[in-house]
């Protein structure tokens, strides 16, 4: 028994930096995808996949590497925080 997926594809168009697209190129040339479609596919379903808390710790850890945040790193930190909002 054969089973046949219709798949509709679209086609898309993106930019990326030369640095990225490098990247990609290497990662496609070293048989971890078939493409680059399958490399974006795959990207797409990874960050689709993440909960929102996931993505809001990313955020935050972007956040801290760029010196835009600060870690409370105890009670009496958090609440002198909270007091000040």
């Amino acid at each position: 028994m054969h089973i046949l997926y219709n798949y509709c594809m679209a086609t898309i168009n993106i930019s990326l930096p030369d640095k990225l697209k490098e990247e990609a190129e290497k990662l496609v040339k070293a048989g971890y995808y078939s493409s680059m479609s399958d490399l974006i596919r795959d990207a797409i379903r990874t960050v689709s996949k993440k909960s929102k808390y996931d993505v809001w710790a990313d955020e935050a850890r972007k956040d801290l590497k760029a010196g835009k945040a600060t870690v409370l790193k105890s009670k009496k930190e958090i609440e002198d925080y909270f007091d000040s909002i």
